[in-house]
C-alpha cells in the first residue's frame, strides 16, 4: 500500500491534482477540501496521505491532505451504495468533523445537505458508520468551546475573514492533539494554517 506521497505539485485542480516524485509522476484523484488546502498552502510541493484502489477494469490513486479524511473515505467506500467517487464528494461536501458528528448525533437531515444525497443515502451512512464513529475521536471546537472562539476572534481582529479563522482554528485543534489547549499556542499554530 502508498500510504503517503510526497513531492513536487506538476498539475492541480479541483478533482485532481499531479505529483512527480523521483522522476514519476502520479495522477491522484482529490476531494475539494483537499484541493482548497493545496491552494491555500500555495506551496509548489505537497505531501498526501493515499489510498490505491484497483479494480477488475481500472487502477486510481486518492490522496487527502490529512489522516482523518484518508481514514473516512476508507470508511464511506466500504458503506454499500458509496464507490470512490461518491465518497470523494461527501468529502468535498463536509469537513470530516462535521461528518463525523451529523453520523453521531443521527442527523440525516444536515447529510441530506450535501449535493447528490439524498434522505435513504443519510439514513444508510449513520447505520453503517454510527458504531464505528463511538470509536473514533476527533479534536473539535466543541470539546474546547471557550478557546476555539477566543483563539476565531483574534485571528478576525488581525483582519482575517470568520470562515477562514474557524477553518484554521478547528486544524490547529485537530493537529495539536492535547487536553489543555492555551489560546495563543492555539492563535500560533492557526496562523501557520492560513
Amino acid at each position: 500500500m502508498i500510504y503517503y506521497i510526497s513531492g513536487k505539485i506538476v498539475e492541480k485542480n479541483p478533482a485532481f491534482v499531479v505529483i512527480e516524485n523521483n522522476g514519476v509522476a502520479y495522477h491522484i484523484n482529490i476531494p475539494l477540501s483537499t484541493y482548497e488546502n493545496l491552494e491555500k498552502d500555495d506551496k509548489k510541493e505537497a505531501k498526501l496521505f493515499t489510498h490505491f484502489i484497483i479494480t477488475e477494469n481500472d487502477m486510481q490513486l486518492y490522496g487527502f491532505y490529512t489522516k482523518e479524511e484518508r481514514d473516512f473515505f476508507k470508511l464511506l467506500i466500504n458503506v454499500p451504495g458509496i464507490g470512490p467517487k461518491f465518497a470523494l464528494r461527501i468529502l468535498s461536501g463536509i469537513s470530516v468533523s462535521q461528518l463525523h458528528q451529523a453520523i453521531l448525533k443521527e442527523d440525516a437531515s444536515f447529510l441530506c445537505k450535501i449535493p447528490g444525497i439524498g434522505r435513504k443515502t443519510g439514513e444508510r451512512l449513520i447505520v453503517e458508520l454510527k458504531e464505528q464513529m463511538k470509536k473514533i475521536s476527533l479534536p473539535s471546537a466543541e470539546e474546547f468551546p471557550e478557546v476555539f472562539s477566543d483563539a476565531v476572534e483574534a485571528l478576525c481582529i488581525l483582519g482575517y475573514k470568520k470562515k477562514e479563522a474557524i477553518s484554521a482554528v478547528n486544524k490547529a485543534i485537530k493537529e495539536m492533539k492535547s487536553e489543555k489547549i492555551k489560546v495563543e499556542d492555539l492563535i500560533k499554530e492557526a496562523l501557520k494554517r492560513i
